[in-house]
């Protein structure tokens, strides 16, 4: 037994160190080989990286033009708000996407800004996107969705499987005419540390747990549900998205500072990360000379920090 665990360790050694990174950027003048992520998803193997580029035009040519996942791939973006939040001075501000269909088991999406997200496989890992809509299908399971500011509700299509952690999001749906979000289809799932900037909050789910979550109101719509210690804080609905922006928002906000650390997204072990900048290294800081004499070293210094 233990020479077939050895062999087996030697064989995913292997497989991760055949993994390759490709860079996608549609930015004029750009060095990335590949310019659409239909490219470069045809050009990976599973277990690859796609890392896709800031850029000021989406990459589909509308919202509702879709991209097939059909390999086990990590799709790493930028973050969003990236202008806003002052992390990059102009033009490029995400890696925008108008829908994903995710259809391969293990696919892991972070720091991209999605219009439809519809998981058909289980085991997905959505991470720190900005994201409008999101449909689990049946019998899908063991989806994390996790630090993302999501303007819809996620949904479990027809009973869309069950075991999914849904954590650490803020949730913002206070339009004029509708103003019920209502989370859906979830079974044995885990619902906590959520703020909801909604009117009301209805979860329909069954045999789950719902705990550490923020909102302005709430009503347990399912059946045999935990849900214990959360917080009614009615200031929710009156906030604007740019409150959500802003860098002291976590100060601004009119609730007690004992409250934010222990309910809603910027509370547990995985608080929301503003601008959902990806975990890993981050340039901080580019100095670059506008001109160097010719034969002479240009001297480049770049601040790297490290993103948690």
């Amino acid at each position: 037994m233990k020479k077939t665990m050895l062999v087996l360790a030697a064989v995913a050694i292997a497989a991760a160190a055949n993994a390759k990174i490709l860079r996608v950027s549609n930015v004029s003048g750009s060095s990335a080989p590949y310019t659409t992520l239909e490219a470069a998803h045809d050009a990976a193997n599973s277990g690859d990286t796609i890392m896709v580029d800031a850029s000021s035009t989406m990459y589909t040519s509308t919202v509702s033009t879709n991209i097939d996942i059909t390999k086990k791939l990590v799709i790493l973006g930028p973050g969003y708000w990236l202008v806003k939040d002052g992390i990059m001075q102009e033009g490029a501000s995400t890696a925008e996407v108008g829908r994903f269909t995710i259809k391969a088991e293990g696919v892991v999406i972070k720091g991209m800004s999605i219009h439809g997200l519809f998981i058909n496989a289980s085991k997905a890992v959505i991470n720190r996107c900005y994201i409008n809509d999101i449909t689990i299908y049946k019998p899908v399971s063991n989806v994390v969705i996790s630090q993302n500011f999501i303007t819809g509700a996620p949904s479990c299509n027809s009973g869309g499987g069950s075991f999914h952690q849904v954590t650490n999001n803020i949730f913002s749906y206070n339009s004029v005419n509708t103003s019920n979000l209502v989370l859906s289809g979830f079974d044995q799932s885990y619902i906590a540390y959520n703020t909801f900037r909604s009117q009301y909050t209805n979860i329909r789910a069954t045999n789950s747990t719902i705990e550490h979550n923020l909102w302005t109101s709430f009503n347990d719509k399912g059946s045999d549900n935990s849900a214990t210690d959360n917080y009614v804080a009615s200031v929710l609905f009156t906030q604007s998205t740019s409150d959500f922006i802003d860098q002291d928002y976590r100060n601004s906000i009119e609730i007690p500072a004992d409250v934010m650390s222990k309910y809603g997204a910027f509370a547990g072990d995985s608080p929301y990360v503003l601008a959902g900048i990806p975990s890993g290294p981050v340039i901080q800081d580019l100095i670059v000379p506008t001109s160097v004499e010719m034969g002479s070293k240009m001297n480049v210094t770049i601040k790297i920090g490290m993103q948690k």
